[in-house]
């Protein structure tokens, strides 16, 4: 089977599980609605579910291991500031934190054909170089984190596969200072060989494993410039990259 053949079957099979997804999601996010609860949470829990589902089917997703999972889950609300190789990483970090929201610069996410699905999985859509969008998106950041609700952030903006990690945008550190809350460090690694920059394109027809490391959370020391707290956070990454990134 050829990359593109193999892609276009992967793509087919992430569509058909989140068909099946938005079945199963709208009959429990109905009755947690009309009860009171949080339709976020609930339609969350559903997709969560079957992205996993979609990864433990993928042909070129191998095994994924957790290392240091006593980080994840366990503080909340936090957040996640991670590497960032593969568009695989959307889904691999959605299907392993719970209880999140995060920020997509993808017009996709906010296209009308979708309802405004991706809100109530929890994501929202940032436009690029638009100052005011970015101000908007982070209050509403802001907010979840408020509710005892974690965020994930690629701090880096986009792909990379080099050893050396890009430069950080402010914005997640900015959410940790003015909140008060810890940063937890993820490093991702094996994605990057899946799928290739720029394309949608499998780089490989076999199965490729995944790491994904969570490093011990920083907490925001007192007064602390969201600088400083970016190149801390940064250099603990870093370190992880240099000696474990293959």
């Amino acid at each position: 089977m050829s990359s593109k053949l193999l892609s276009a079957y992967i793509y087919g099979l992430f569509i058909f599980w989140m068909l099946v997804a938005l079945l199963f999601a709208v009959s429990f996010t109905l009755p947690v609605w009309l009860f009171g609860g949080d339709p976020r949470w609930a339609f969350q829990v559903v997709v969560r579910f079957f992205w996993r589902l979609f990864l433990k089917t993928s042909p070129v997703i191998g095994k994924v291991t957790i290392h240091n999972s006593h980080n994840l889950n366990t503080i909340q609300p936090a957040v996640y500031v991670a590497s960032h190789q593969s568009s695989i990483d959307f889904v691999l970090l959605g299907s392993i934190i719970e209880n999140f929201v995060t920020i997509s610069n993808h017009p996709i996410s906010d296209l009308p054909i979708f309802l405004k699905i991706p809100r109530l999985v929890g994501v929202y859509y940032m436009e690029k170089h638009n100052p005011n969008a970015a101000i908007t998106v982070f209050n509403k950041l802001s907010n979840a984190l408020q509710r005892n609700i974690n965020v994930f952030i690629f701090p880096e903006g986009t792909r990379n596969y080099s050893g050396e990690l890009l430069p950080f945008q402010k914005g997640a550190f900015r959410l940790a200072v003015d909140n008060q809350l810890p940063l937890i460090p993820v490093i991702i690694d094996g994605t990057g060989k899946i799928v290739t920059k720029g394309s949608n394109v499998a780089k490989t027809l076999t199965r490729t494993d995944i790491d994904v490391t969570f490093l011990d959370p920083l907490y925001p020391e007192k007064e602390e410039s969201v600088r400083s707290l970016m190149r801390r956070v940064k250099e603990a990454m870093q370190t992880e990259v240099t000696e474990n990134f293959s």
